[in-house]
């Protein structure tokens, strides 16, 4: 990694020495929710190639952001973890997503990870916006439970269960981020069927409003 230094005194600068490359700071988000399998960060991480994951995953190992550790039998596979260093980078992410979610060049309707949803869901979560909610997230590899109380947004994964919540939502993490933040209505998504629900209807628009998107910065730079 020292041949991509910066060779700047700024620790800002030496973070970017770390985790500045393409790709790297994705890497980190897909292991933010627990340890994954290098074929599992393929599935969610679209456009990367084989070859690049494989180095970013060297070099965040080599920074001793990642570890890499092999599951006990029956399962005896290789799966990629944070440190617990590199789980304090979950702040700086979200401050990132908070910020750049006032861009007027941030784009809507590209694919969105499971990881990228979740973490967007944290990021502008405003609980004075509607209400408390629980809402059960039935999205490709696992449901997920969100949970929106005054101190914040809880969210579980390990929910495999037929009880409690049974205000549920299923779609993909793509349609989910158009009706948080893309401005597709609750009832248009239904309508196309890209959706469906159960249970508490008025959770579930409290659900949707507790996400407001910040106004978009847009500054004249002429005198």
């Amino acid at each position: 990694m020292a041949g991509r230094s910066y060779d700047d005194g700024c620790a800002t600068a030496h973070a970017l020495d770390l985790i500045g490359e393409r790709w790297a700071l994705l890497v980190v988000r897909e292991l933010l929710f627990g340890p994954k399998r290098f074929t599992d960060l393929r599935s969610e991480l679209v456009s990367i190639s084989p070859n690049v994951l494989t180095q970013r995953l060297e070099d965040l190992e080599a920074a001793t952001i990642v570890r890499r550790r092999k599951l006990p039998p029956p399962a005896a596979s290789w799966i990629y973890e944070l440190t617990d260093w590199g789980r304090e980078l979950e702040q700086p992410i979200l401050t990132l997503g908070r910020w750049a979610a006032g861009s007027p060049f941030l784009k809507q309707g590209l694919p969105m990870s499971r990881a990228g949803l979740l973490l967007a869901m944290r990021a502008m979560y405003q609980p004075q916006a509607a209400g408390g909610f629980s809402v059960r997230l039935d999205m490709p590899h696992g449901p997920v439970v969100v949970t929106g109380t005054p101190d914040g947004l809880e969210i579980r994964q390990d929910v495999e269960m037929s009880g409690p919540p049974e205000t549920r939502i299923a779609a993909t993490p793509q349609v989910l981020d158009s009706i948080l933040f893309g401005g597709v209505t609750l009832q248009s998504a239904l309508a196309s069927g890209d959706v469906k629900i159960s249970g508490d209807r008025d959770m579930l628009e409290r659900f949707v409003r507790s996400f407001p998107m910040p106004h978009v910065q847009i500054e004249s730079t002429r005198e």
